[in-house]
């Protein structure tokens, strides 16, 4: 019978002095007066993605820069939200690996859950999640990606590792606002 008012009154005490309160309080006022990690993107500085990134799909070409996609439409198959649409078509001209080629690669951005599975279901790894992550804009438009676009070369190259921070430039023009990343100058950061 002792032992359990000797844990009341502890809990009582704990109560009236708000121990749970203060020691909460520690923790907040800890984080009040340490260093800061807020990054100055985009004026100064832009985050460049660990390779297991999974951003914006690109296509990708061999060496002798010849397409790699083959129109098998097995990323069409594997798409969960229907957001890939791929036309194959015959090709005699020696742009792709093989004869047939896709004439139509589009990708919704709107629709896509950016899950990975277009990319795993690639036999050739023509198709890839990118590191690509600033994806908002003002017209509806530039949220379908199509072929051209997703042939262009990538910002960030797959050589880099990724986890870095680099020097950044903000660039205004009257097609839109860009955030252009000099990867030569990056840094790592101390989290």
């Amino acid at each position: 019978m002792s032992d359990k008012k000797g844990v009341d009154i502890l809990d009582l005490i704990r109560k009236v002095l708000f121990t749970d309160f203060v020691k909460g309080l520690k923790i907040t006022l800890g984080y009040n007066v340490s260093k800061s990690i807020t990054h100055r993107y985009p004026d100064d500085e832009k985050w460049v993605p660990y390779r297991r990134f999974r951003g914006v799909h690109t296509l990708n070409r061999d060496e002798k820069g010849r397409e790699l996609c083959v129109a098998c439409e097995l990323c069409v198959k594997a798409c969960p939200t229907s957001c890939i649409t791929v036309v194959p078509m015959e090709d005699d001209t020696g742009r792709g690996i093989a004869d047939r080629v896709a004439k139509v690669w589009k990708v919704n951005l709107v629709r896509c859950m950016f899950c990975g599975y277009c990319e795993d279901a690639c036999p050739t790894r023509a198709v890839r999640l990118g590191r690509e992550y600033e994806l908002a804009c003002s017209d509806f438009a530039c949220t379908v990606r199509n072929k051209e676009e997703l042939l262009l070369p990538q910002p960030v190259p797959e050589s880099i590792e990724g986890g870095l921070v680099a020097k950044a430039r903000l660039e205004r023009s009257l097609s839109g606002i860009k955030v252009t990343a000099d990867l030569k100058a990056t840094k790592k950061r101390a989290w």
